[in-house]
């Protein structure tokens, strides 16, 4: 009468160590494909981010002139000049966010489109107007986004929530050079709160 006792209770412990076990692996298995909100300055590695807050506020003030604003630092006439070039130009990125699932908000610049027009892969920048109306961002504050769906070109006016699998892969356009790539999963409109 023992022995069948124990053999139950030996079999229950462990149905219950092999639940728990799928249990703990289940919930690893979620907090690796968990997506992170990532904002723009997440993708700064630390040094790029000190450079950027430890950069002079431009002055704004007496038109738009070449020796107004941000003209002013980069003509080398500044001692922050080259501090300008390095946050401008800086394709440094941050290596632990390659092959993680993402979301972050953005403008859409498109560079592709398919054979009904709709926008095929793309910039994400963090502002409208970016490597269109005015200097494009550094690339490091670029995404190429592939695999995009269902956008069309007059789009381009609202900013997205864009969710996929950021890489830290290049890519070199007319139009700019990104230091990140991402591959769409979901594209949805981006809602103020």
């Amino acid at each position: 009468m023992l022995k069948p006792l124990l053999i139950g209770l030996f079999l229950s412990l462990v149905a219950f160590e092999s639940s728990a076990a799928a249990s703990t692996a289940a919930k690893d298995g979620a907090k690796a494909t968990a997506v992170q909100t990532l904002e723009w300055t997440d993708l700064l590695p630390p040094e790029d981010l000190q450079k950027m807050l430890a950069l002079p506020e431009v002055s704004h003030e007496g038109g738009e002139g070449p020796v107004n604003g941000v003209q002013q630092r980069m003509d080398g006439n500044d001692p922050t000049a080259q501090a300008w070039a390095d946050v401008l130009q800086s394709a440094n990125v941050r290596g632990e966010l390659n092959g993680k699932k993402v979301r972050i908000p953005g403008f859409i610049v498109p560079i592709e489109y398919d054979e009904a027009q709709n926008i095929s892969a793309f910039f994400l920048v963090p502002y409208f107007g970016a490597c269109i109306h005015v200097p494009p961002p550094p690339p490091n504050q670029i995404i190429f986004v592939t695999n995009a769906k269902g956008l069309k070109a007059d789009m381009i006016y609202n900013p997205f929530w864009i969710e996929g699998t950021l890489t830290t892969d290049t890519m070199s356009h007319d139009l700019a050079n990104s230091a990140y790539s991402l591959k769409a999963d979901t594209i949805s409109e981006y809602v103020y709160e």
